[in-house]
């Protein structure tokens, strides 16, 4: 049971912190406040930029180890 409520306190303690924590960066704030109300291609842009941030970093660490992501396949696929 002691468990239970330390695993409760760290997410209450996470979920009431994470407005202070996530503060964004100043371009996409200035981007947000300057389009206006009926202008959805501001929203597009930020999530293609998001989407942009997300897959970059995945692709870098896929060329640095793409030989032992072959290997681990192989290995796979021959067992099964």
């Amino acid at each position: 049971m002691r468990l239970l409520n330390k695993i409760a306190v760290v997410f209450l303690f996470i979920m009431f912190h994470l407005n202070l924590i996530s503060q964004g960066c100043s371009t996409c704030r200035a981007q947000i406040i300057n389009s206006s109300n009926e202008d959805f291609t501001t929203g597009n842009g930020l999530n293609t930029g998001i989407l942009f941030l997300m897959i970059i970093p995945y692709i870098i660490l896929f060329f640095l180890f793409r030989k032992k992501i072959l290997k681990v396949y192989k290995s796979l696929k021959v067992n099964s």
